[in-house]
């Protein structure tokens, strides 16, 4: 019980300081009011952000760079 609680502690420490903490507020906020009535802008936010996360991959892979230096490049040419 104790491993879990830490666990649940440190992801959420992680969560807050990476997506704030004005995000996880207007987001409970949020789903405090309307309930599952934005479960889609969830599923549809996590589906963009995988298949962003994918593309930036394979550009990666691709062409040795990281998206920061390729649209550097690109804006550049």
């Amino acid at each position: 019980m104790k491993n879990k609680l830490l666990n649940i502690l440190f992801w959420s420490v992680i969560s807050a300081a990476f997506i704030g903490p004005g995000t996880i507020t207007t987001a409970s906020k949020a789903g405090a009011l309307f309930g599952f009535d934005l479960l889609w802008a969830l599923v549809f936010s996590t589906f963009a952000c995988l298949v962003l996360q994918e593309a930036v991959a394979r550009l990666a892979i691709h062409s040795g760079t990281n998206l920061g230096e390729a649209i550097s490049e690109f804006l550049y040419l």
